[in-house]
């Protein structure tokens, strides 16, 4: 007897089997895909963040200025005495003036603020004085610079070939460097040395 033409459910059923199995890798390689896709941004995204804020602070700080600081709030520049430059920090935050453009018809000398607030980088400035006193940095709108920081560590140069500090207090003269170690998702940014270009200037 001569076999009908068709398929018996027994191929019917292998092919379903092997199709399944192609949409399911398909359907992986897909998400695979996709995850890549994300993961490449991500990292992308990482990066330019990096550049552009790690850019920003060398400028901005490198630019310091060693003018001069009347006063002392006791917070900022505990031990640097009633004269000194306009620089001080501690491991957490730092003050300091340099150049900035604040706008197309603003610019010149600016007292600015950098810290570790609420998990942000934060920064804040305002126009030059030098009466420390006259700084009310409550009052004004900070930008903030990174999210979510888990950890901020500033440290300072006094001299070349010297140790690196903690605190910088406010004396007669800008520390030559400082030296900035950001960690954001729990992963650390590359160590950020900064040269302070009016370093070795004398306070004008």
């Amino acid at each position: 007897m001569r076999r009908s033409s068709g398929f018996t459910l027994l191929e019917v059923m292998i092919s379903l089997t092997l199709l399944s199995m192609v949409m399911v890798a398909i359907i992986a390689a897909m998400r695979t895909l996709g995850n890549t896709r994300v993961t490449i941004e991500q990292a992308t995204n990482r990066v330019d963040e990096i550049r552009v804020v790690s850019d920003f602070l060398r400028t901005t700080i490198g630019a310091a200025m060693p003018v001069v600081r009347v006063g002392s709030t006791g917070e900022d520049f505990a031990e640097g005495g009633r004269y000194g430059t306009y620089f001080g920090g501690d491991a957490t935050h730092m003050i300091w003036v340099a150049p900035l453009l604040a706008g197309v018809d603003m610019g010149g000398a600016f007292i600015l603020y950098l810290g570790l607030v609420d998990g942000q980088l934060q920064l804040r400035w305002q126009p030059y004085q030098s009466d420390v006193g006259a700084a009310n940095w409550g009052d004004l709108e900070p930008r903030i610079l990174l999210q979510s920081v888990d950890e901020l560590q500033i440290e300072y140069l006094g001299t070349y070939g010297g140790e690196w500090l903690d605190v910088w207090d406010g004396s007669q003269n800008n520390p030559v460097a400082v030296r900035m170690n950001i960690k954001t998702g729990e992963k650390f940014w590359p160590e950020l040395i900064i040269r302070l270009s009016g370093a070795e200037m004398n306070m004008q």
